[in-house]
Formats: structure tokens, sequence, C-alpha cells
């Protein structure tokens, strides 16, 4: 994501896992993707504690990432879905 937004793991409507991003404050959801995972990229969400280095902030952010939850959150999609 170039300056503000959010980067998201989605799943689309055809049920594929995607990669996406939206500016300033939009949602997936408003597009017919059902978000699985979501990172937001604004500098107010890491700058006190990581400034300007944003690729610190997005490896942290991985690193407590409960991929049991967003496995689950996938497959509760394709139930939906």
């Amino acid at each position: 994501v170039f300056g503000s937004g959010w980067a998201w793991l989605v799943k689309s409507p055809e049920g594929a896992l995607e990669i996406d991003s939206s500016p300033n404050q939009d949602s997936p959801l408003t597009v017919g993707y059902k978000p699985v995972l979501g990172i937001d990229v604004w500098e107010h969400a890491y700058y006190l504690k990581y400034k300007n280095k944003r690729a610190d902030y997005v490896k942290a952010y991985f690193s407590v990432v409960n991929w049991d939850a967003v496995s689950g959150k996938f497959a509760d999609g394709k139930k939906a879905g």
C-alpha cells in the first residue's frame, strides 16, 4: 500500500484467496470481498513505536498473527459462501 490505507487478505466472491488494498478507511466488504486478515498501514498505526520503518512494523505484525484464527475465518467464509 502506498500512502495511507489497509492491506487485506480476502476471500473473493468466487471463493479464492486474494491480496487486496484499500485507501483510507475503505473496506473490502463494500466491493463484495470477505476480509480474512487486515493490516492498517497508516502512519498512525506504527509511527510512535517504529517511526518511518513501516517494514519493521509489518514484520512485527506478522510475528503475532494467530494463523489458526485466520484459517478459521477463511473456513467459515467457505461455509457461508
